[in-house]
């Protein structure tokens, strides 16, 4: 790969070479999506037996020249692509899977949840050895809360980790992201709170910009809503309206399923979904860029914010043809990648900032009168 990346089994750090390519993807590309789980592929020469060093439940990290763990999953199948002539390339391909994954096949059985903030609710797993399931953590920047939004209690769940904590995100409107250690749950207010000096630009290079070579900019379509149902676990449903939107573009509706602890909190987030999601107008993103376009220094520095520390808003300039030059601030959803030894290749997938826009009081972005919704 054009970029020095190092790959490691953990724990113990053990570096391992052979490696042809990899290619995976994490997180999610849209708003609305729940969460699945990331992945991704190594292919390794394996002329040698290589592969014998690689087993199921082994974890690998791909890592920046700094040691910082950009990639990461726990080892689950392997493919071999052996040479007939035994005088050829013989390969193997590791497939890994994400700790958000591992939380999707692990199985609770009549499970008590406790009433509580979101993020605090999705911790209480963390009770569990750790051996029966991840462990999960509020955002790991400095600040980081405990969640806006009240979770009702749960007597007896029974279901994944990964449902319970999709319930959890959809009342928080937060984010999920993952380590080789934790799953970290983002809440509303820290999603904004550092914005990423790194830019994302049409064409200029340096060490705090990335020129990306194509970007699709999305609009409306399944992000646009002006009707929402919230469907809680254990109070009444509620319904929004966004008349004004409604009568300008026609009727679209939606229903979610959350764990509202009160009928006012349902409410107020199936009202703020209703205006925040009814302007056909908003954009979200998907722009590709690569390490051979890009300083080393810029392009190791947004992989670090992105997914070290785990900071998700950043800049990004676009340039429809005949229009003037625009600036926005986006939220990073997730990512799609892949290297070989001639080039790495990432492209990311980012919301609009407004999806997340809450009225955050000493905010440079968002603490502003008459510029944001306030929250619900």
């Amino acid at each position: 790969m054009a970029y020095n990346w190092t790959f490691k089994f953990f724990p113990g750090d053990v570096v391992f070479t052979d490696v042809l390519s990899f290619s995976g993807s994490l997180g999610r590309q849209n708003y609305n999506d729940n969460y699945a789980g990331g992945s991704f592929n190594i292919t390794i020469k394996n002329n040698n037996n290589q592969v014998a060093n690689f087993t199921r439940g082994k974890g690998i990290k791909i890592t920046l020249a700094s040691g910082a763990s950009i990639f990461q999953g726990i080892i689950t199948n392997i493919d071999f692509n052996d040479d007939q002539g035994n005088t050829g390339l013989s390969t193997a391909t590791i497939t890994c899977v994400d700790l958000i994954t591992v939380a999707g096949k692990t199985t609770l059985k009549n499970f008590t949840y406790p009433a509580a903030k979101t993020i605090t609710q999705a911790k209480y797993t963390n009770s569990l050895p750790d051996y029966v399931t991840p462990t999960i953590q509020e955002g790991p920047l400095a600040g980081s809360t405990l969640g806006l939004s009240d979770a009702s209690a749960a007597a007896s769940y029974s279901g994944t980790i990964l449902n319970r904590v999709n319930l959890l995100c959809q009342t928080e409107k937060g984010l999920l992201e993952a380590n080789e250690s934790y799953i970290y749950f983002l809440s509303r207010a820290d999603i904004a709170t550092n914005p990423i000096t790194v830019a994302l630009t049409r064409s200029t290079v340096s060490s705090t910009t990335i020129a990306y070579e194509n970007i699709k900019r999305i609009q409306a379509g399944d992000n646009f809503y002006n009707q929402v149902t919230v469907v809680p676990e254990s109070v009444a449903e509620q319904q929004a309206n966004n008349t004004t939107s409604q009568t300008a573009y026609g009727l679209a509706g939606y229903q979610i399923s959350t764990v509202d602890a009160t009928t006012t909190q349902a409410s107020g987030l199936a009202s703020y979904l209703s205006i925040m999601q009814g302007d056909p107008t908003t954009l979200r993103y998907e722009v590709t860029f690569t390490d051979v376009a890009n300083t080393t220094d810029a392009f190791a520095d947004i992989l670090y914010r992105l997914r070290f520390t785990f900071e998700v808003m950043l800049s990004l300039q676009w340039q429809a043809q005949g229009q003037s030059l625009q600036t926005v601030n986006t939220i990073f959803e997730g990512m799609s990648f892949s290297g070989t030894p001639s080039e790495t290749r990432i492209t990311l997938y980012l919301s609009p900032s407004e999806y997340y826009q809450n009225f955050i009081l000493n905010s440079s972005v968002f603490g502003i009168l008459d510029t944001s919704r306030l929250s619900w």
